[in-house]
């Protein structure tokens, strides 16, 4: 058995065991010290005896003393030893060096005897030793027997001898053993009491320091057991003591703190990975979970089968929106996807588009008749009414159509074509259209916006506002998206929704995105110029644009014409750019934060722009998507999916931007939430660069909202 496998109780009581031992052997060997102490302390106090009665006897036994006869010398020896006593019943006695006794006090009838040849019980002899000590070294000690005065008894002595100089006489004295023995046993007896005291004050000394270790730890590995078996909310004790138990209890609160904030981590961000596939109001996918999938489709399509993206827009839905509110527009959007999802085959996959509309990929078909026959099905099944507020209300839908090899084999351009088809349907108000039907019907219309967005571009028919951003700890503007917009000459405003995706698809972007960086580095210019302090610009810019491997030179051609510290700049790149291999985009990130300017991720939560991605990539900011934020003060699960991301997102020290506030509430709980920025209608709607100068001016207008 190992020093391991024994409990803590044992152990201490073994080491007190252990202890005990050895004060025991030290008790042992104390007392064995101290009964030679005892016989070398009577020793000395017999040896003084003697040697004190020498000196008094030697004037007397002088030869000079010739005032006394013999005779008298001798009755003063006798008088002085008759009389001389010690330790209450020690005596001293008188022979000559053969062994006659001339003076002894308890047994005067043996004067004048020979005792040499006299022996104890034991057969020994009693002077002999005396005599021949004195006789060698004129001075001895030595045991014998020799009874108590008044007893028979013989009981050991320790004797102590001299001989008196110039004379032929021995003076001696004896101190009974047994006299010892008694002091001895009695002090022993005195120790072994006071022993046997120690021993049991340690035992229950150390009873109570085991207790005071094993109860409490038997407790905290009770507390272990339930926190690992998931009750996390067990109450930690023992965390008030001062000692090592103490110190782990503290430990372990630390560990199931942790682990709360831990489990509520991970629950926020599998809400989160749930939200990023499922729509949380009407279960249908979301637009991330349906590029995801139609990305694997398009990797697993065969050269004979025909995937379709239908994107399905119910206009009605818009009105509902604005009367009803969103949860009744969620209700007819899960009635309508449960009427559809009967008619589609087990590859066939719904997901929510918008508010309005919801998209369709078909897998594996084999003739486009199919598509055509599913939606004549799925527009009748939404033209059956659904029940709203106690109404029946029925709906029309139009559908934009794209198909994969025939319109592209890329998940976003496949999308973007489905969506392009959804709006000329709308324009030319058609059920449905498709894509490639586009190239017959568009195609004067699509050649004239080719050309009149490079005319814009050549003539500066565009022109910049600006939404500006506000610091939620300072409530001070501290930053403007750059949004862009078209005055046509002839048709007026022209929205971005419609030039932007056209730009992107036809080659345009890169000049539109360099038109933008050189108008927002003029516009910071000016400002500067005027003696105003320009904010942080952040402009949107294309993943085409942005993985172009001239992009520093294209940054320098647009920008340095001004002097104008890049610092100032900040790009906003979109979910397509996140397609691309983490290892290329930290690169060309590298590569644009090293010029001074910050990079940020705009519409975070929908697409590609997912933690997983986002926590490998050392961006400045991101921006959650209005899509979270519209329904925040509603729904619980909105507001567990922005404390999730706020808390990763600063813990990965990147900044932390809310876009479309557009109420009170909203504001408020983001700043409960300590999100860092916030832009929206309810702080600016986008403004010309005339108002937003103004409110540059204005350095006191702050957001007071609480």
């Amino acid at each position: 058995m190992q020093l391991q496998d024994i409990s803590i109780r044992r152990k201490l009581f073994i080491l007190v065991t252990l202890m005990m031992l050895s004060i025991a052997t030290a008790y042992i060997a104390s007392l064995w010290l101290s009964h030679n102490d005892m016989i070398e302390s009577r020793k000395n106090i017999i040896r003084s005896v003697v040697e004190s009665t020498v000196s008094q006897l030697q004037p007397i036994l002088s030869s000079e003393n010739s005032d006394l006869s013999e005779a008298a010398k001798l009755a003063h020896v006798k008088q002085l030893i008759y009389t001389l006593r010690y330790d209450t019943n020690n005596y001293l006695f008188l022979y000559d060096t053969v062994g006659n006794s001339i003076a002894h006090p308890i047994s005067p009838e043996l004067e004048d005897t020979n005792l040499s040849q006299i022996r104890d019980r034991n057969g020994a002899f009693i002077l002999q030793p005396m005599l021949q000590g004195v006789r060698e070294t004129g001075d001895v000690f030595w045991h014998y027997y020799w009874p108590h005065p008044g007893k028979i008894q013989l009981d050991e002595k320790l004797g102590y001898a001299k001989q008196i100089p110039g004379t032929d006489w021995i003076i001696g004295t004896g101190a009974y053993i047994d006299d010892l023995q008694n002091i001895f046993i009695s002090r022993s007896i005195t120790y072994a009491l006071m022993g046997l005291f120690s021993v049991l004050l340690a035992f229950l000394i150390s009873g109570r320091i085991a207790n005071s270790i094993t109860k409490p730890t038997a407790r905290l590995v009770k507390q272990i057991d339930r926190l690992t078996s998931g009750h996390i909310n067990e109450i930690i004790t023992d965390a008030e003591r001062k000692d090592e138990i103490g110190s782990i209890a503290k430990a372990l609160i630390h560990f199931r703190d942790q682990t709360i904030e831990n489990n509520a981590l991970r629950s926020a961000y599998r809400e989160a990975q749930y939200r990023e596939t499922y729509d949380p109001e009407t279960q249908l996918l979301t637009r991330k979970a349906m590029n995801d999938e139609l990305n694997r489709a398009l990797e697993k399509q065969s050269d004979d089968r025909i995937i379709a993206i239908l994107i399905i827009k119910i206009p009605l839905l818009r009105d509902i929106l604005a009367q009803w509110g969103s949860a009744y527009c969620n209700e007819v959007l899960m009635d309508i996807s449960q009427r559809i999802k009967p008619t589609l085959n087990y590859k066939a996959l719904l997901s929510r588009h918008a508010d309005d509309s919801i998209a369709l990929i078909l897998n594996d078909l084999t003739d486009i008749s199919e598509v055509s026959n599913l939606i004549s099905t799925v527009q009748n099944i939404i033209m059956q009414p659904s029940l709203i507020d106690g109404q029946e209300v029925s709906f029309q839908s139009q559908i934009g159509v794209s198909t994969a090899p025939i319109d592209g084999n890329q998940e976003s351009l496949l999308i973007s074509h489905a969506e392009e088809a959804l709006n000329e349907a709308r324009r030319l108000e058609q059920d449905s259209l498709f894509f490639s039907q586009l190239k017959t019907f568009a195609l004067d219309e699509r050649l004239e916006l080719w050309r009149d967005i490079q005319k814009a571009i050549e003539h500066d028919q565009f022109y910049l506002v600006f939404q500006p951003l506000y610091d939620l700890q300072t409530n001070q503007l501290i930053s403007a998206e750059v949004l862009l917009r078209w005055e046509h000459p002839e048709h007026g405003f022209i929205s971005p929704a419609r030039f932007v995706p056209f730009a992107e698809q036809s080659g345009l972007v890169s000049r539109l995105d360099t038109w933008v960086l050189k108008a927002a580095a003029k516009q910071i210019y000016e400002w500067m110029q005027a003696g105003v302090h320009p904010p942080h610009l952040a402009i949107n810019l294309s993943g085409l644009t942005f993985m172009n491997s001239d992009l520093k030179k294209l940054i320098h051609d647009a920008t340095d014409g001004y002097d104008i510290p890049l610092n100032t700049l900040e790009l906003e790149l979109t979910e397509g750019v996140l397609i691309a291999s983490i290892e290329t985009l930290q690169d060309k990130i590298n590569t644009v934060q090293e010029m001074g300017i910050s990079i940020s991720i705009d519409d975070f939560g929908t697409g590609y722009s997912s933690l997983s991605r986002i926590r490998n990539l050392q961006i400045n900011k991101l921006k959650i998507d209005q899509s979270f934020i519209e329904n925040l003060a509603e729904s619980q699960g909105d507001k567990k999916i922005i404390t999730a991301i706020i808390t990763m997102a600063q813990g990965l020290g990147v900044k932390v931007v809310a876009e479309g506030v557009e109420t009170p509430e909203q504001l408020n709980i983001l700043r409960t939430l300590n999100c860092d920025i916030v832009q929206g209608f309810l702080l600016s709607k986008p403004l010309k660069r005339e108002a937003f100068m103004k409110l540059l001016e204005n350095q006191n207008l702050i957001i007071e909202i609480d």
